[in-house]
């Protein structure tokens, strides 16, 4: 990889030298804004608008907060990559403003929905744009499948709002769907590089953990078929092929084990993750055969979705900051465990006692608030720092 934090203008007020920096700011307030918000919304109904409020949630979660961390990370990671300088300064500071904007348009008049489809679904055009230019301009072509799963997340988004605007019936739930799942298959994509080298470097190993071709390419053309099944038919055959998804990448999770994870928050919280993606495949198939509460599957994935990007951006920001990945800060323990502690109660609790359903999910997201909260208040002073080590970036 080619480092350009010495090629940066040091001009540039700190939290825009890198989309890191604002993007993780602001997926770390939007992740502990929007749950406040639902978690009014959830027991009471003061929110009216063109959009009802299960909706507004999932919709924040997917485009607001996941994308937000995917955007910074990538326009980071791409920049090294392919040693072309990606956004920052002001070109940096309006796409982040797009993204912004388009988190308060909900709450006005449903007139202006037409403005906030172009808003928000620019925001994910101007951001394959600043992503896809380095990639295309150096020809490295094997990260195309990144610019494919961002052009389809775009087509997820326009679908979403043809549904609130209604032009296609079904346009809303295809939308969300679609976009949930093409963040999984990217997080798939992107952890079979990630956490085998993590692991490899956080425990100083002086052995490259397995990765088998096999599982490789059977995990994505899986991925692949799965999607538009679950998305626009939700048939018997997309649960055969989450059997097939568990255990794929089960064998995969058990190839990458070694004891000392549980010593590096920064590498068990990824490890973890993972976990949660692959049980998320497990109660799709169970939820077949016997009766379990609504949406088990959906937010196991949520979970692992935040784990992993809660994860990613503890590690991005120290070390891109130039502060030591092995020595994170000590609330990181607090965060992933308080985290872990909302995932049990908002799935398995309800598997033991509906009769409790509304308090579960209360305490989930209290519990979720102070996960983000304490995230936000321990790295965002980061961002507006300049690197510890002198460098630009």
């Amino acid at each position: 990889m080619i480092n350009l934090n010495q090629n940066n203008s040091h001009s540039t007020t700190p939290v825009l030298r890198s989309g890191f920096r604002v993007f993780f700011m602001a997926a770390g307030l939007i992740a502990t804004i929007s749950m406040v918000l639902w978690g009014v919304f959830f027991h009471t109904s003061l929110l009216t608008s063109h959009i009802n409020t299960a909706t507004w949630h999932a919709h924040e979660m997917i485009f607001a907060y996941t994308m937000a961390v995917i955007v910074g990370f990538l326009l980071t990671a791409v920049k090294n990559w392919t040693g072309v300088q990606t956004l920052h300064g002001k070109s940096l500071l309006a796409l982040f403003i797009l993204w912004a904007l388009a988190r308060f348009l909900p709450f006005i008049a449903d007139e202006y929905l037409l403005i906030q489809a172009f808003i928000d679904v620019g925001f994910l055009l101007f951001s394959l744009i600043a992503i896809a230019y380095p990639i295309i301009k150096t020809r490295q072509w094997k990260h195309s499948g990144i610019i494919a799963k961002l052009l389809l997340m775009l087509v997820a988004h326009s679908l979403f709002y043809f549904g609130l605007l209604s032009e296609v019936e079904q346009g809303v739930t295809w939308g969300l769907y679609l976009g949930f799942y093409l963040i999984l298959s990217l997080i798939f994509m992107m952890i079979r590089r990630l956490i085998p080298f993590f692991i490899e470097r956080g425990l100083g190993l002086n052995y490259e953990l397995k990765n088998a071709k096999f599982l490789d390419v059977s995990s994505l053309v899986l991925m692949v078929i799965y999607i538009p099944i679950e998305v626009f038919f939700n048939t018997f055959i997309s649960v055969i092929i989450a059997v097939f998804l568990v255990v794929i990448h089960g064998v995969r999770l058990v190839y990458w084990y070694n004891a000392k994870i549980w010593t590096k928050p920064l590498i068990w919280g990824l490890y973890l993750a993972y976990g949660l993606l692959i049980l998320g495949f497990g109660f799709k198939v169970a939820s077949y055969f016997v009766i379990l509460p609504p949406h088990l599957d959906v937010h196991s994935f949520a979970f692992g979705i935040a784990l992993i990007t809660i994860s990613m951006m503890s590690r991005v920001s120290l070390g891109h900051t130039g502060r030591d990945v092995f020595n994170p800060p000590k609330a990181l323990n607090f965060i992933f465990i308080l985290l872990i502690l909302s995932f049990i109660v908002r799935v398995f609790l309800p598997i033991l006692s509906m009769d409790y359903y509304t308090l579960w999910i209360f305490i989930a997201q209290v519990l979720w608030v102070g996960v983000f909260a304490t995230f936000s208040f321990v790295y965002i002073p980061m961002f507006f720092k300049v690197r510890i080590d002198g460098q630009s970036g």
